[in-house]
């Protein structure tokens, strides 16, 4: 279930421009969370890469959780590089440049990704996690 929150949440916020494109009203919802934007993104890092060495423990049950993990590692370093790029430097910012356009995609990505874990949760819609 916290996998599903996660997603959803920095999806959201990875997503917040095309968002607030199609629906200007989300703007204000959006613009709460926006402050947390780096922590929700340190925190998705953190999430994806224990995500990551669950998945790879449990690769027999599908590619699935995998693909959770990776886009909460890359939407979670693009959210939280303000906070990072202190850590990593010239080498993080040259990963950043490459993967930040892509930021928007990630956050529909990881959007869905969280509605499909939350159906999963209520057993609607059957996935190993």
């Amino acid at each position: 279930m916290l996998t599903a929150i996660i997603l959803i949440v920095g999806g959201i916020l990875g997503a917040a421009s095309m968002i607030v494109k199609k629906k200007p009203e989300a703007a204000a919802i959006i613009g709460k969370i926006a402050p947390f934007q780096g922590i929700i993104g340190i925190g998705m890092l953190v999430w994806g890469v224990i995500d990551l060495l669950a998945a790879i423990g449990f690769m027999a049950f599908g590619i699935l959780p995998l693909i959770f993990a990776i886009v909460e590692i890359v939407l979670g370093f693009l959210l939280g590089f303000n906070l990072i790029a202190k850590f990593m430097g010239e080498k993080g910012e040259a990963i950043f440049t490459k993967i930040a356009p892509m930021q928007g995609i990630f956050g529909i990505i990881a959007i869905l990704l969280g509605i499909l874990a939350l159906l999963a949760n209520f057993g609607i819609f059957l996935i190993w996690f």
